[in-house]
């Protein structure tokens, strides 16, 4: 023992694993919380996209990343709109003619954004909040 009756001993490693899993699992927790959001909000023809919204989270730089989205190109589409009606003047202009499988010809100015993604984060902000520190909580009851 040394003469002034000190040990100090490194729990970094520990404290640093700990703050990992308790991190991944906040991830998790908050990215599959926002998915049901989404798909609530999702708007429904068929419900493909909408059962196809998913989440994934992975690490990178050391930070974990959640992601929440639709593997469907389509769904950017929807969630920004088209032509005349793109969010911030950002589609085509005059409208267009197209032609479907079946042969048939439609016209189109656009469609009007129907969001569900970006709504499924903001309008629940604080529950995600909760949700994360949630986790940190459980994960670190003082002893």
């Amino acid at each position: 023992m040394p003469k002034d009756g000190f040990i100090f001993e490194d729990n970094s490693d520990i404290v640093k694993k700990a703050m990992d899993a308790a991190s991944e699992r906040a991830m998790e927790a908050a990215t599959l919380y926002i998915e049901g959001q989404a798909k609530s909000l999702a708007a429904v023809s068929s419900g493909e996209m909408r059962d196809k919204i998913n989440h994934k989270v992975s690490k990178r730089d050391g930070n974990f990343i959640g992601t929440v989205g639709s593997p469907f190109m389509y769904a950017f589409y929807v969630e920004f709109g088209t032509g005349e009606f793109a969010e911030n003047g950002a589609g085509r202009k005059g409208g267009w003619s197209y032609q479907d499988s079946s042969g048939e010809w439609f016209f189109t100015w656009g469609q009007e954004p129907q969001p569900f993604l970006r709504p499924a984060f903001r309008r629940n902000r604080k529950q995600i909040e909760s949700i994360i520190g949630g986790q940190y909580k459980a994960s670190f009851k003082g002893k």
